[in-house]
């Protein structure tokens, strides 16, 4: 029987509490069911042991780009270092933007491009220790019922852009009751980058919510929330959903436009929240500063944006990032042409990963921001008196 131990890098450089490895357990679900002995070992929880690569016949790790390329990276070395045999695999987002360059690697055996989760097999919880993953606090896990993104965002690094991948709903219901089998859970994240595209798909998951007593939060798009019938809607929130994160980017048109956020992106927002005003629920939003040829202008607009959006729905809230170039986007070689130095291998990715992960409502300069320090002196100062807007 064939060996495989599937490592998840750490995403960050510290943190007490974890949510489950979801892309390790979808590698996982794949091949116990073709006949192979599976672990999953999490970095994040526990340091790699020599007994953990030795008893292994191939390795996979998966990662993105920023921290967990930079710890994954460091881990692939070590392995290759002590055991030069050993067959190592690399997937998840960023293998899969870049395979040539990841293959190039000296230490790297081959790739694992797109999705393993094909639908088909359940989700091995057992291979986790489930009450390692629980934060007493929140008591909450992830769960992805679709992958991908209708959306063409210039930002944005997401795989197979417009062609969006449905788990099939039997499946779903599957795996979230054999967990809460494990542990009683009082929250859910829907990870999918968003949840409305279709409305019954929404209402199943939303009735198995309530089946469970679980609170919940997801993310939509603006549009969909527009075009979601009333009723349906009223139905969906009152199964317990807490938060809806519904992503505005940013207020400015001219940003709004080379991010190609979609067509009356700001008109729909506005309305979007409207809709959103007659329930008590919180609607939430990433906002992104500083993407390149920004300047003081386009700063001013977002924050008086955001403003508007407030007053319409008191429950909105915000978290903010600054521009970071992700591989193989429009965006990214928009930043080039203001002097950004694109990494050109895996191991170039992997030194600057920790600089390239995104860090949340805090200011980070960049070479492509305009005036810079007025920029910087709009943004802290609408952050210092609008305390109660950012999560």
């Amino acid at each position: 029987m064939n060996k495989i131990l599937i490592i998840f890098p750490k995403l960050k450089e510290s943190g007490k509490w974890h949510y489950m490895p979801f892309s390790a357990l979808a590698v996982a679900s794949y091949w116990i069911n073709h006949g192979a002995e599976v672990r999953i070992h999490d970095e994040r929880l526990k340091t790699l042991e020599m007994q953990d690569i030795t008893w292994a016949d191939s390795i996979f790790v998966t990662a993105f780009t920023g921290y967990q390329i930079t710890d994954g990276y460091r881990l692939i070395k070590q392995i290759k270092k002590l055991l030069p045999y050993k067959n190592i695999i690399l997937g998840g987002n960023h293998a899969t933007l870049l395979p040539e360059q990841t293959l190039a690697d000296p230490n790297i055996d081959g790739i694992i491009q797109g999705y393993m989760e094909t639908g088909e097999y359940e989700l091995p919880w057992n291979l986790c220790d489930i009450e390692k993953y629980v934060n007493p606090e929140t008591e909450r896990f992830i769960y992805i019922s679709s992958y991908s993104c209708i959306g063409a965002c210039t930002f944005c690094a997401t795989m197979n852009k417009r062609k969006l991948i449905f788990i099939p709903l039997n499946k779903v219901e599957r795996d979230i009751d054999n967990l809460m089998k494990l542990h009683k859970f009082k929250e859910c994240i829907m990870y999918d980058a968003t949840i409305f595209t279709k409305s019954e798909r929404t209402l199943f998951i939303s009735k198995l919510m309530k089946r469970h007593k679980l609170q919940w939060i997801c993310d939509s798009r603006a549009d969909e929330i527009c075009r979601t019938p009333k009723n349906i809607l009223d139905e969906i929130v009152d199964s317990g959903l807490k938060q809806i994160t519904i992503g505005l980017e940013s207020g400015s048109p001219a940003v709004v436009e080379r991010m190609k956020k979609g067509k009356n992106h700001l008109e729909n927002y506005i309305k979007c929240a409207e809709i959103m005003s007659n329930y008590d629920i919180i609607m939430a939003s990433g906002v992104i500063f500083g993407t390149p040829g920004e300047d003081v202008e386009d700063i001013k607009l977002t924050i008086d944006y955001i403003k508007r959006i407030k007053e319409i729905n008191p429950n909105f809230r915000i978290s903010t990032t600054f521009y970071m170039p992700l591989p193989c986007t429009v965006m990214t070689d928009m930043a080039k042409k203001y002097g950004y130095k694109e990494p050109t291998s895996l191991k170039e990715y992997a030194e600057r990963g920790a600089e390239m992960h995104y860090k949340y409502n805090s200011y980070n300069s960049s070479l492509w921001i305009k005036n810079p320090e007025e920029y910087r002196r709009i943004y802290e100062e609408f952050k210092n008196e609008n305390k109660e807007l950012f999560i």
